[in-house]
């Protein structure tokens, strides 16, 4: 199956030009034939959102901001991971929500390790790790500094995970080291499955132009992408739980 990473320019939003940027992605990925689709780190709302002065609203089940990703998700078939603020039961969190190709909602990873800055300080941290069964696929879900750290890849793996997606909104340097060696060590302590990082890229907010969008396997960086925004394509076996391709299939977006 193919599996498109929407490696876009996010940060500071305003929300409504994210949402309309997601969509697009969604119908560019579709006519490239990918059944799922991954986001960055608060795609939605745009990280650094509390540092803009453009309006945001929190996704949640009982407004309609999911309703548009989800018909896009009925309409092309697709699986989408979306990086989002989220409240639930009046608790915002910092979420990955996960919508079927049937349009329905299915479940959300919470960040747990919430990073203690204006950014991210409205969020209260998520409690655990699931592995769900997608499309028969092992997947274990992260939000960025959730995948900085061994024991997780050790807990998703303990419920037999065969896939990690991570969405991200991770620069390079000043982070704790850099980025691809927290990759890497994730992988490696899950056994060394496929991770997929999803970053995303623009220099609003904070500089993201050489954060990067990553494959990884057995502990090691397959292949990257960074630069101008972009639909990344990439070829996975759903039955052996390889990553097929040795590079993205790059569609840029200025050149649309």
């Amino acid at each position: 199956m193919k599996i498109a990473f929407l490696h876009f320019a996010y940060c500071c939003g305003p929300q409504a030009d994210n949402a309309k940027k997601i969509l697009q992605g969604m119908k560019l990925a579709a006519q490239y034939g990918a059944s799922w689709v991954l986001t960055p780190e608060m795609a939605l709302q745009g990280y650094y959102m509390m540092r803009s002065d453009k309006q945001f609203q929190l996704a949640s089940l009982q407004n309609n901001l999911l309703q548009e990703f989800m018909e896009a998700c009925r309409q092309y078939k697709q699986r989408l991971f979306l990086g989002c603020g989220f409240v639930d039961e009046k608790t915002p969190r910092n979420s990955c929500a996960i919508i079927s190709p049937d349009g329905t909602y299915y479940n959300r990873h919470d960040k747990t390790k919430v990073v203690p800055w204006i950014t991210e300080n409205w969020a209260h941290p998520g409690e655990k790790f699931e592995v769900w069964n997608l499309e028969g696929i092992n997947t274990g879900v992260m939000v960025c500094a959730d995948a900085y750290f061994a024991e997780h890849g050790e807990k998703i793996a303990e419920q037999g995970a065969e896939l990690a997606v991570v969405v991200a909104a991770w620069p390079p340097g000043g982070h704790a080291g850099p980025p691809e060696e927290a990759w890497k060590r994730l992988s490696r302590s899950a056994n060394g499955i496929p991770v997929l990082i999803c970053n995303q890229t623009g220099t609003e907010g904070m500089d993201c132009s050489h954060a990067q969008s990553a494959v990884l396997c057995n502990g090691e960086v397959l292949f990257t992408y960074e630069g101008r925004e972009a639909v990344l394509i990439i070829d996975f076996d759903e039955v052996k739980k390889l990553v097929l391709s040795t590079e993205f299939v790059i569609i840029n977006l200025a050149d649309i």
